[in-house]
């Protein structure tokens, strides 16, 4: 196994691209976040190739101020990235379970899960019987969306605000479609989805204030905003949602999304 690490995104993608985009749905993170970078949203910080006897077998891409990510990297990859990662300051990982486990037990002792998810593909749309009406979001609903991001981020991570707030920042910049849920007139939800990369988007984040929970507000914006990817050109929708949740699971399934993996999300700091 060989890994071969690249200071241009373009020389990376020209090796590495088809591989990513011939699988959208596992490798929807990496295409979004190279797509980030290709806008000069993001700058990168570790882009690698990993080859088997010349053959190209997998990639590892990272961007600055974000964890490094495993999706697209072989099990057996794993000490080869490592090695060739040693020396940069790498805090975070995150990936499917297995991938991330093989990686953080190489790179460093401590660390936590700060979180475990579980990646969902939309088989078919069942849209739920919901009281109330979709829109998308305009630039007046800027500081709402801000608000209840940060609210979001807060309750997944277990962050505090400040953090969160900064974590929110740089998710923002990330071309996507917002709809909002009214009941009554009034906003009782919110979901977001990536702009179609590789014919794939991404859902998230979904929020539904504490107070507006349990009345299926959060499924219905869910597949209000599922519809506008596709509506935007997407050939497949995915999400992820906190494994250990279980009634976010129970929602997403019952409107037509079905399991495709289990993701880790480690850090040592």
């Amino acid at each position: 196994m060989e890994a071969l690490t690249y200071d241009n995104l373009e020389d990376f993608l020209e090796v590495a691209g088809d591989l990513l985009g011939a699988d959208p749905v596992n490798h929807s993170v990496h295409l979004t976040t190279v797509d980030s970078a290709r806008r000069g949203l993001r700058q990168p910080a570790a882009l690698i190739s990993l080859h088997d006897n010349g053959t190209l077998v997998g990639a590892v891409t990272r961007m600055q101020d974000r964890p490094l990510h495993l999706a697209a990297m072989p099990l057996a990859a794993a000490p080869f990235v490592a090695e060739v990662l040693r020396g940069q300051p790498i805090d975070a990982v995150t990936g499917p379970v297995d991938r991330v486990e093989a990686f953080r037990t190489l790179w460093r002792e401590g660390g936590h899960e700060t979180y475990r998810l579980r990646l969902y593909h939309l088989d078919a749309l069942v849209v739920p019987d919901v009281p109330g009406e979709s829109r998308l979001a305009t630039a007046a609903d800027d500081d709402l969306i801000t608000e209840w991001w940060v609210r979001f981020i807060e309750e997944l991570d277990g962050t505090e605000r400040a953090e969160a707030e900064e974590v929110m920042r740089g998710s923002r910049a990330m071309p996507a479609g917002h709809v909002i849920w009214l009941a009554g007139g009034e906003p009782v939800s919110w979901a977001a989805s990536t702009d179609p990369i590789a014919g794939v988007s991404r859902v998230g984040p979904v929020y539904t204030p504490p107070e507006h929970r349990r009345h299926g507000y959060g499924a219905a914006a869910t597949a209000a905003v599922s519809q506008w990817a596709y509506g935007a050109g997407a050939d497949h929708v995915v999400l992820t949602a906190d494994y250990a949740n279980p009634t976010a699971n129970s929602v997403y399934q019952g409107i037509g999304f079905r399991h495709v993996s289990d993701w880790s999300e480690y850090k040592w700091s």
